[in-house]
């Protein structure tokens, strides 16, 4: 038999003493009102994390009590159920809470439970509830609700609650709200799927073609089939987006009189743009090349990323006010002192552009893989080299060696220094890499450059050992040894990237050739001057980061300037519906149609996109993550119905609003240092009367299946107003307002009843093993309501 870890017991003097002690520990620290929950919760290690103190509230006097006064019910939040159950005056005036006092549990339950303990046990479910927390859920940290796809019979039928982040979401640089989005696509509303998405990122055009997509690595989908193909329907979304930049992409309705300078229009700075003029700014872009984008535009190559698609997201960038100046060098043309002087803040988003070297001899002879990149996208088509060396195993490597393919080389080799399970770039590129005919040679580091009648005519490649050292920092190490020759008449390096900070060295400080910066705010040490994407110690970034970069500078450049609004926080949706009635069942993901071979070109794209129907059936495979577990509670749903008021040591909470399903571990709106002292009822009129049914496996013994609760007020006969509440069908007690709606004006009988019942589960989404519980809800609620009438059921 398992015992108690070790905590320490402290018997609480009054209630400022118990407060004290709780903002002393902090959530170190949990309230022992009653213990019946959570002794067994500890016992059985169901969480992973444990109180070190425990606060007896059973030692203070005076909270324990049951009396009417000033026109309420006043019980003390130490009340036992069992004297609840009892008095005489609940059940005269408040049958409700009477009978859902004498169902709830055994009679040693009801014995040692108080009415505070009851209201704020943890949610019921087998999976949170295991012994050893053999199931980490997603409710305490972990990554999904295990009852999606496992023994789901007394879980929510009205869908799951979302208590944290989801893994998909979690997990994307740029913290997109997926699940929200999809839910939008899912009830034909695409221009709210695009502005759930453009909150976080500005340009999922672009974000849906070139993303590693990290969030479907992580996609919980992957326990019951395959991903969901997130990336293609942001595609699809993105491309919306674009066809309808003019109702999306739209000017401020106020803006600034305050003024930001952004040095670059790469991904990092044009997404400071596009958040800093949604806040209202004037902002301004200084690019030192003749068209914004940077990379998006100059490096990328056209088969992945057209660049069409590139311009029409810069133009409605600046179609909402954004001002670009084309053609200014930072540092030779104006200075950042100058810039500092004339705007209110600065962004500095420079690019990674020069290529770091080898050290190695006639390193001169080698090409830059970003260079020959945007000869491409300036427009060369045809290379005389015969045989190609890329030195690389990022993504740069392999868009430069695909692109070598397409202008004219009939061999193309790409040499890198991690292993193939080690190389940072995608394992998607370098799957089509190989598909094309592209030879990888793994593990391999540049010893020297090989000559012939005075040009290259290959490399020596040494083995390496090892990319990085204990600590994960670069430092290879070879096998001098193990040698091989590749021959070659065109050597490209794309061994990782750097930023020109010339401008900024003698003005900012520096961190390993990097601008320094606050990682909270990006601020750097100088005042006015924020930093981020590959210009700071963080990059270089993926696309997704650098977006990300943006967005976050452009909040911190918004609160440095006292900005009066702000940007949308991601979609929230607590109440969360099941995508569709085949979500759980097993589905192949969604292939995107891609070119064979023989059509692949510079210019056309490679992947063509979804079509919006393929996008749809897609959407309706995302489980939508969230919490499936249910309040356990029997006393809530009665409290709900008499408009109960819970009574804290900060504030009085209505019991409808005491219940937070997103909140995490704790299913209540208390705060850590926050207790509850009182339950008030108001003193029911004349002509209302209220009842309590549970459905359970045992009777009383039991948790419920489904309970509810009903009051009415009723005159000559019909109904005037009527509060119906179920309970464990939902994280939270669900309020039956449609069934309220129904019964209202009518008078009670089986065949009102009964329509009552039936809209109080007309918006369930039941789970594959629960469908039973609606049947039980449904007539829970129709004999509810005949008992406030008296009528037998």
């Amino acid at each position: 038999m398992k015992s108690l870890m070790k905590f320490e017991h402290i018997n609480a003097a009054s209630l400022d003493d118990a407060v004290s002690i709780l903002r002393q520990y902090g959530d170190k620290a949990w309230i022992l009102a009653g213990g019946t929950d959570l002794v067994g919760t500890m016992r059985f290690e169901v969480l992973h994390d444990y109180p070190e103190v425990l606060v007896n509230l059973k030692a203070i006097p005076g909270l324990d009590y049951i009396k009417e006064e000033n026109g309420a019910l006043k019980i003390g939040a130490l009340t036992r159920l069992e004297d609840i159950a009892g008095s005489l005056t609940v059940r005269k005036r408040y049958a409700a809470l009477a009978e859902a006092a004498r169902r709830t549990a055994s009679p040693h339950v009801r014995a040692m439970g108080t009415i505070g303990g009851n209201l704020c046990q943890l949610i019921r479910c087998w999976y949170f509830r295991k012994e050893d927390n053999r199931f980490d859920c997603i409710r305490k940290g972990g990554a999904m609700c295990h009852a999606v796809i496992g023994d789901n019979r007394y879980h929510s039928i009205f869908g799951a609650s979302r208590v944290a982040l989801p893994p998909c979401s979690a997990n994307c640089p740029a913290g997109n709200d997926i699940p929200s989005y999809l839910s939008s696509i899912r009830d034909n509303n695409l221009a709210e799927a695009a502005r759930i998405l453009l909150s976080s990122n500005p340009m999922p055009a672009v974000t849906g073609r070139i993303c590693p997509h990290i969030c479907e690595q992580n996609c919980n989908r992957r326990e019951l089939d395959e991903a969901l193909s997130i990336r293609s329907i942001e595609r699809f979304v993105g491309d919306y987006a674009l066809n309808h930049a003019g109702s999306l992409y739209r000017a401020p309705r106020r803006e600034s009189k305050k003024r930001v300078a952004v040095i670059g229009s790469g991904p990092a700075g044009l997404s400071a743009a596009y958040y800093l003029r949604k806040l209202g700014y004037r902002v301004t872009v200084f690019e030192a090349r003749e068209k914004a984008g940077g990379v998006l535009t100059y490096g990328i190559p056209s088969h992945r990323l057209p660049k069409d698609v590139v311009s029409r997201q810069i133009q409605a960038i600046e179609n909402s006010g954004v001002q670009f100046k084309f053609g200014v060098n930072v540092g030779e043309d104006t200075t950042l002192e100058d810039l500092q002087k004339r705007y209110n803040a600065v962004f500095c988003a420079t690019g990674a552009w020069e290529s770091s070297g080898l050290g190695i001899p006639n390193e001169r002879l080698l090409h830059r893989g970003l260079d020959f990149l945007e000869k491409i996208n300036r427009g060369l088509r045809r290379i005389k080299a015969r045989k190609v060396l890329v030195i690389g195993g990022g993504s740069v490597a392999m868009d430069v060696a695909t692109s070598a393919l397409r202008v004219g080389a009939p061999e193309v080799t790409v040499a890198c220094l991690e292993s193939r399970d080690e190389m940072p770039a995608l394992p998607g590129e370098v799957e089509q890499a190989g598909k094309e005919g592209i030879r990888l040679i793994p593990s391999r580091g540049p010893s020297r450059v090989l000559k012939a009648k005075g040009k290259i005519s290959g490399m020596e490649l040494i083995r390496c050992t090892s990319v990085f050292d204990s600590e994960h920092r670069f430092a290879p190490t070879y096998d001098r040894s193990v040698k091989d020759t590749v021959e070659a008449d065109l050597i490209i390096l794309a061994t990782g990237q750097k930023p020109n900070l010339s401008y900024a060295e003698t003005h900012l400080d520096m961190d390993k050739g990097l601008i320094a910066i606050d990682p909270d705010t990006q601020a750097t040490s100088a005042a006015k001057v924020f930093a981020g994407g590959d210009a700071t110690i963080s990059g270089p970034l993926s696309v997704v980061a650098a977006l990300a970069s943006g967005r976050r500078a452009a909040e911190a450049i918004n609160r440095y300037l006292g900005g009066k609004s702000a940007l949308q926080d991601p979609k929230k949706v607590e109440h969360l519906t099941r995508c569709s009635d085949d979500c759980l069942e097993r589905s192949s993901r969604v292939r995107i149609p891609e070119r064979s071979m023989s059509e692949y070109g510079l210019d056309k794209e490679d992947a063509m996109g979804s079509e919006l129907k393929a996008v749809e059936t897609e959407a309706g495979r995302c489980f939508n993550c969230g919490c499936d577990g249910v309040n356990p509670s029997d006393i809530a749903p009665a409290l709900v119905v008499l408009n109960a008021t819970i009574v804290t040591t900060k504030r009085n909470i209505k019991a409808e609003k005491f219940w937070v399903a997103d909140k995490g571990l704790k299913p209540t709106a208390l705060e850590n240092d926050e207790i509850i002292i009182e339950i008030r009822i108001p003193r029911p009129a004349a002509g209302i009367k209220s009842s309590f049914l549970k459905f359970a496996m045992r009777k009383s013994i039991d948790f419920p299946i489904v309970n509810c609760a009903a009051a009415i007020t009723s005159r000559n006969g019909v109904v005037r107003s009527a509060r119906i509440c179920l309970n464990a069908v939902y994280n939270n007690p669900y309020r039956a307002t449609k069934a309220e709606n129904i019964i209202k004006g009518k008078p009670i009988d089986e065949v009102n009843a009964e329509a009552a019942g039936a809209a109080a589960v007309s918006d369930a989404v039941p789970l594959p093993y629960n469908k039973f519980k609606i049947q039980i809800a449904k007539t829970l609620v129709k004999r509810a309501i005949l008992a406030c009438d008296n009528v037998r059921y």
